[in-house]
């Protein structure tokens, strides 16, 4: 007899049992719930609790990528332990199970069987009695559940039969509840991606863009610390451009030498790095003041097919990234990259506009020399670099002072002309106001005399 054929069998003998029948309630409320993964992993602690009577309950869900099944749930506290507790397919009881898809039972002694693998962080695995059930969806193994007892425990084919049916029911909630984060993620990623493109194109000033990028990373790898680190080719080592971080420390972090950094190899190979457990202070100087080992993901910032610098994506717990969180760093590692290219440019313009227009001052200041002291081009040239030196100023300043100079001496001549000439418009005036008297005393005598001939 199948198990879920000898499940359905029990709960039809225990429907008449008003706790059963509630408990079917339950899990079809809770599977069509469309709740997040985290309250549907608290929900099927709940049910597994009321099931069984449990003292401890472990919930524990399949990393297909890295192939380990991780630590995500349980019923006693465990803040730091869930995320972190990790174990191959196959390795201990746990990975037994989630291996073979089977049910293992130990009733007393639990830590005594030879595939049972303890961790010194959880008091569960002291506890005598050991009931491990796979977590089922769609035929294929999700998770398992382990159900401990502190005392010896006589599981009865009935509560096994019962919390397989609650694992397979569960199962197929779980993992689609699982596809609904991950298309939420995806859908905060591509819109991160969008945000980062936007700040591109809006924000005028490389720290600034660096800055907003660091800190949507981080939100979105929930990371304590990630930085965008640019190449020194010169001196052989990288330096913080931007980062958000959570120790102050890190603010004042001394630059990276790329001799003996495992960062060193992203650099040289242009390539994804990932460390998943990083424990060395001096390897990792940026780790220095953090109190937990975590998880390093570099990426390369290649830009005209050479590597211009680094992003660095720390979490707090050991983890393996998914294919698509790793193609979501390379994509954001791309934008920061065109970023910093795109600011070389424009700096390389700016720049080669200044040269310009410092050598259109130096050739008018050497045309003005040579005009005021009768001097050739190459000695005009000669003597502003000379005068330069001397002075200790950069030629384009000196050349400044000279247009300058030269622009008020001249602006001075015009006012003295300007003033010249207005002293002698008055006398001019005066005599033309005087000439129509004498006209017009004249032209009365001359008028008279024509009268009388």
């Amino acid at each position: 007899m199948s198990r879920k054929h000898s499940a359905n069998v029990v709960l039809d003998r225990s429907l008449e049992d008003g706790t059963q029948l509630a408990l079917l309630h339950r899990i079809s409320g809770i599977v069509s719930s469309g709740l997040t993964l985290e309250r549907m992993l608290g929900e099927l602690i709940g049910l597994v609790v009321t099931v069984t009577g449990c003292d401890a309950c472990l919930v524990y869900l399949l990393d297909e990528a890295a192939r380990e099944i991780v630590l995500c749930a349980s019923q006693l506290p465990h803040e730091t332990e869930i995320g972190n507790i990790r174990l191959r397919v196959g390795e201990g009881v746990t990975g037994w199970v989630a291996q073979h898809q089977s049910v293992v039972v130990l009733s007393s002694r639990a830590s005594s069987d030879p595939r049972f693998k303890a961790f010194s962080s959880l008091p569960e695995d002291t506890y005598e009695s050991l009931l491990s059930v796979p977590l089922i969806s769609g035929g294929q193994v999700i998770g398992v559940i382990n159900v401990h007892h502190k005392n010896v425990r006589l599981h009865s084919a009935e509560e096994v039969a019962l919390l397989s049916y609650v694992a397979e029911q569960m199962g197929g909630a779980i993992a689609r509840a699982r596809l609904m984060e991950q298309s939420r993620s995806a859908s905060r990623k591509v819109e991160i991606l969008a945000a980062v493109g936007d700040t591109i194109s809006a924000e005028g000033y490389l720290d600034r863009i660096l800055q907003a990028i660091s800190e949507m990373v981080a939100q979105t790898f929930d990371s304590p610390l990630c930085s965008i680190m640019i190449l020194d080719e010169s001196r052989q080592q990288l330096t913080i451009k931007a980062a958000r971080y959570s120790a102050p420390e890190i603010q004042n972090m001394t630059p990276v030498s790329l001799e003996g950094s495992p960062i060193c190899r992203v650099v040289r190979e242009r390539q994804m790095v990932i460390v998943e457990d990083v424990r060395s202070a001096e390897a990792f100087p940026e780790l220095a003041s953090m109190p937990k080992s975590v998880t390093l993901m570099s990426v390369p910032l290649i830009a005209a097919q050479s590597v211009i610098g680094t992003l660095n994506i720390y979490v707090h717990e050991r983890r393996t990234f998914t294919e698509e969180e790793t193609r979501f760093a390379r994509a954001v590692a791309g934008q920061a990259a065109l970023a910093l290219e795109n600011a070389r440019l424009m700096s390389e313009a700016l720049q080669m506009k200044r040269t310009l227009e410092a050598r259109k001052m130096i050739e008018r200041a050497k045309g003005i020399i040579q005009h005021r002291d009768g001097l050739t081009e190459e000695e005009a040239y000669l003597h502003l670099r000379g005068e330069s030196r001397r002075l200790r100023k950069p030629m384009r300043n000196l050349a400044e002072a000279i247009i300058l100079a030269e622009e008020l001496h001249r602006k001075g001549k015009r006012l003295q002309t300007s003033a010249l000439v207005n002293r002698e418009i008055p006398d001019q005036r005066l005599e033309l106001q005087e000439a129509p008297q004498e006209v017009s005393l004249d032209l009365p005598l001359e008028s008279s005399e024509d009268w009388r001939d």
